[in-house]
């Protein structure tokens, strides 16, 4: 499934939440050199339980908007959400 993203690079912790109806992602990483992208697929691949190879940037690799492919289902997904 594809979302849409909002992410927050240089936060203080990871975090990957849904607040009314939107995915937003904090990222301790700097978007420097693609840091931040790299550590997006790293966090959400584990944080899923997934392999990185799941999670893609699809678009906005040099934006905080960003639409990400991840190989789950919604049900799966809102899981995640639910625990």
């Amino acid at each position: 499934m594809n979302i849409e993203v909002k992410v927050t690079a240089g936060a203080k912790s990871n975090s990957f939440k849904l607040e009314n109806g939107a995915y937003s992602i904090r990222i301790m990483a700097k978007a420097i050199d693609g840091k931040a992208n790299k550590a997006i697929i790293d966090f959400l691949a584990y944080e899923l339980n997934l392999k990185k190879r799941d999670v893609e940037i699809l678009k906005g690799e040099k934006s905080s908007k960003k639409l990400i492919s991840i190989n789950i289902d919604e049900k799966n997904l809102q899981k995640y959400f639910n625990k």
